[in-house]
Order: C-alpha cells, then structure tokens, then sequence
C-alpha cells in the first residue's frame, strides 16, 4: 500500500491524505475531495449502533454493531476502509485506511496496545479492542464497550510476583524485565523513569507497575521501621554500656557531685 503512494501528502490532524501513483495532479485532487465528501455524508447518513448487548450490570455495541452501522451508512457512498492487523514488538493494533475507487487514500495511521504478554488470546483481545475502538473514533461512533473490550479493561488490582515475573517493557528499542526498568527508575534512570510513567503502557503494564511500587513501599516501610528499632537499640545498648564503663551513676541525684 504505501509503495503505491507516490507525491505530498495533505496533512489532518495526525492524518495523512494521498492518492495512489500514476494519476495526474487534477485526478489526485478530484479524488481527495470525492473521498472527503463521502466521508462526510456517511458521518451524516450514520446511526449509532443499538447497545443492544448485555453485560453484567451494562449493555454495550460489539465490534460487529459498529462495522454495520458503518456499513449500512456508507452503502451508497463511494468509501470503504480498511484496518491492516499490525503487531510489533510487545504492541499490538491495527492500521486504518480510507479508500476510494478513483484512487484517494486516507491515512490515520496505527493504534496500538502495549500487551506485555505472550499469551496470543491477549493479542486477541487488544486486536478486538484497537478495532472498535479506533474505527468508531474514525467516524465517531459512541461505543465504548464491547465483550473483549470490557475482558481487556477488567484486570485486578494488583499481581503477584509470579505473574509479574516475565514482564516486559519498552526500554531504548529494546524489551527489558519490567522490574528492572523500575529498579533503574528508582536509582533516577531518567529514561525508565519516563518509560514507567509513560501514559501508552498497557492495562497489564499499569496494574504490574502499581504491584511493583506496592511491593518496593511495603519494603521500604519495613526497612525504616527495621532501622527505627535498630536506632533504638543502638540508643539503649550505648546507655548501658555508659552505665557499665561507670560514666554515669544511676544512683546519683540530679546535681549532686562526683564524691
């Protein structure tokens, strides 16, 4: 696809808007503005999709409403898309297109979940959600839950050192133990600091980073209180062993002297 875009793209927002080689500048132009004014007429043919779905507790859009209702407003536009399955490194989505048969492409880029696991049923779940999520943005469409959606957003709390053990994260290019790039952080590794702070990490990167910081201020506070008591005890053993070198006499009344 991007091979066949050939000359200066218009850019929208974080959009990019081209036309496919070998069409003069006239046809390109025509093109673009066909591909527009479908888009907008379908944004105004379109009905939100029926939350007909039922949760616990909720009613919610699947990604299957969504693609109808998107379907069933463009059926006389001249306009589809096209959401290209992306996977790279720990990160998982979709690229969307617009298209148009006269050769006009709409570009609005990738939208990708940080995973940090190597379970492919996880993958499947960010490739439901980045779907529906993204393609209803496009057109805007109110959806916001739908099955894997809802799976994806539902994590625990906190994890257990078992299940963080494994977990990575982005680190310089590279994926490094999530624990270890928090440990860097710690120790003011301005690059893991913003890594562990970064607002892209995934649900699971959250919730592990949150179990992680739990586990270094539980330890911390045992730490401190461990020296607390160790500080104490130095106080105390410092007292007796005055009292035993004869530094102090604990019989002696306060201002009475030395015989």
């Amino acid at each position: 696809m991007v091979q066949l875009i050939e000359g200066p793209a218009d850019l929208i927002g974080q959009a990019y808007f081209k036309a496919i080689s070998g069409l003069s500048p006239e046809a390109a132009l025509k093109a673009k503005l066909a591909l527009l004014s479908s888009f907008i007429n379908v944004q105004h043919k379109l009905l939100q999709p029926t939350k007909d779905k039922q949760g616990y507790g909720y009613k919610y859009a699947d990604l299957n409403g969504v693609i109808k209702a998107i379907q069933d407003a463009s059926a006389d536009e001249d306009i589809a898309y096209i959401q290209q399955p992306v996977t790279n490194g720990g990160k998982t989505g979709v690229h969307n297109y617009l298209i148009n048969s006269q050769g006009a492409i709409f570009d609005f880029g990738a939208y990708l979940l940080d995973i940090s696991s190597p379970n492919p049923q996880d993958y499947g779940k960010a490739q439901t959600y980045a779907r529906r999520y993204s393609i209803s943005a496009i057109y805007g469409i109110a959806s916001e839950d739908d099955t894997d959606a809802k799976e994806f957003k539902s994590k625990p709390d906190y994890m257990t050192p078992k299940e963080l053990k494994g977990m990575t994260i982005n680190y310089d290019g590279k994926r490094r133990d999530l624990t270890e790039v928090f440990a860097m952080a710690m120790a003011g590794d301005e690059l893991a600091k913003q890594v562990i702070k970064g607002k892209g990490n995934s649900v699971n990167t959250k919730i592990a980073i949150k179990s992680i910081s739990a586990i270094y201020d539980f330890s911390k506070k045992l730490m401190d209180d461990r020296n607390k008591e160790q500080a104490k005890q130095d106080a105390e053993d410092k007292k007796i062993k005055e009292l035993v070198d004869g530094k102090k006499d604990p019989f002696k009344k306060l201002g009475e002297k030395d015989a």
